[in-house]
């Protein structure tokens, strides 16, 4: 008998050991290697990283921000952290054995009691949990997805960003050229009796505040740098890098009806608050089973003289808690994920609208600003020096003429730098639907 119990006990044991090891699917085992895709690190980022080369361009800044993301690493660490719910869940508790000893008081033999024991509300809700885990893990998945959209389209706006204000003070710096020149001219010509006095005035204002645009740009362009710095992972590093990837200006490839499906689809954050409502659903369909916690099954075995062998079974008296209050707290936590949901979608279809519509207007606006605009006050701007340098009129019209041309320029590269934020902007919006790395690099890179 006593063969036949330890025969019972490992063939039990064996069961326990194969059930604690039920492997994850496959798309379970890929979204938990989003944490694999950009290196993982256990030791915090370094507050400066090596500083990047003299060229810098986009896809290189991407790539370095991306690596370089604290916030990036903490949505990683939060998926390793889902990832381990997940193989915890296929895990069954732990067996408990239980074994006393009882001696009768008249002597003899004494009476032995052994006990094999389970949760059985464990065992029984493992497929459940395994699903809530498996679905905790590809929120968190996604949630790292945002995370690196984030980063990305941070990155690009910025980088964009400080281009445009290095063109708009070459722009600048080239007008301040104009009106030292002309200030020359008009103070040669005042010299000779031909000038007045107030257009050399009007001049010297104006390179004053030409001056002052200057040190508002400038300082426009640093703050931006150091942003750029701090994603690129070296706040305290240099920033005079040579952009090499011009500002892009592109009319949307599609309709915005395409772009909505897109993003309905794509978007990470839609896919994790729907993953986050499964989870949910799944706690909700546990809570139904909560009033049998405590219980347990297994066999107990027992010597008094000859051995026995049978079942047990522990269950706890639903007389005071039979679980309405946990699945009243799960029905309101799946119908606060349902609404969260909803909100999600709304705030994706108005972002993507947003998005689409400024693209459209903005590139129309920037490509008409630089091909008739501009060429029309530079027309302006040559027809006035020539008559100004015959000494047909003042300085005034051709200075009202360099401030226009002056302004259509640098509206022009606003727009620009606007179209490319709206252009970045729709594509965060939509999931990162279309290619995001239109620059390419080295075939490494690639």
């Amino acid at each position: 008998m006593l063969k036949k119990t330890c025969y019972i006990f490992s063939a039990l044991g064996l069961v326990l050991s194969v059930s604690c090891a039920t492997p994850p699917g496959p798309d379970i085992r890929a979204a938990a290697g989003l944490a694999n895709a950009v290196q993982f690190r256990a030791e915090s980022l370094p507050t400066d990283a090596p500083p990047v080369g003299n060229a810098l361009d986009l896809p290189a800044a991407i790539e370095r921000a991306v690596r370089q993301s604290p916030t990036l690493q903490a949505a990683l660490a939060e998926v390793r952290t889902a990832q381990a719910d997940a193989r915890q869940s296929r895990l069954l508790p732990n067996p408990v054995l239980s074994v006393v000893f009882r001696y009768p008081d008249g002597g003899g033999s004494p009476v032995t009691e052994t006990g094999l024991t389970a949760d059985l509300l464990t065992v029984l809700q493992t497929p459940r949990r395994i699903r809530a885990a498996d679905n905790r893990l590809r929120a968190a998945s996604a949630r790292a997805v945002a995370a690196a959209l984030d980063v990305i389209a941070d990155t690009e706006k910025s980088y964009h960003t400080a281009n445009a204000l290095r063109q708009e003070m070459v722009l600048l710096e080239q007008g301040a050229g104009h009106i030292d020149r002309l200030l020359q001219i008009a103070r040669h010509r005042l010299d000779a009796g031909e000038g007045t006095r107030l257009d050399v005035a009007t001049l010297e204002a104006r390179r004053a505040e030409t001056r002052i645009d200057l040190q508002e740009r400038r300082l426009k362009l640093t703050q931006e740098q150091l942003a750029l710095a701090r994603l690129l992972g070296q706040p305290s590093g240099d920033t005079d890098w040579q952009q090499t990837t011009s500002l892009p200006v592109a009319t949307p490839v599609r309709s915005e009806a395409d772009w909505l499906a897109a993003a309905l689809r794509k978007r990470p954050e839609i896919q994790a608050d729907r993953w986050q409502l499964a989870a949910l659903e799944d706690r909700r369909a546990l809570a139904r089973l909560a009033f049998l916690e405590g219980s347990a099954a297994g066999l107990d075995a027992e010597r008094d003289g000859d051995w026995s062998l049978g079942p047990s079974l522990a269950v706890p008296l639903p007389l005071f808690d039979w679980g309405q209050a946990r699945r009243a707290k799960a029905h309101a936590s799946a119908i606060a994920a349902r609404h969260r949901l909803t909100q999600t979608v709304r705030q994706t279809v108005q972002e993507v609208r947003q998005a689409h519509a400024a693209q459209a207007r903005l590139t129309a606006a920037a490509t008409q600003a630089r091909e008739q605009l501009t060429p029309l006050q530079q027309q302006r701007v040559d027809l006035a020096r020539a008559v100004y340098e015959s000494g047909q009129s003042g300085i005034t019209p051709l200075l009202l003429a360099e401030l226009d041309l002056q302004k259509a320029q640098l509206r022009a590269v606003q727009l620009e730098l606007r179209a490319a934020v709206a252009a970045i902007e729709l594509r965060r919006a939509s999931g990162g639907t279309a290619a995001i790395f239109k620059t390419k690099t080295t075939t490494q890179k690639q």
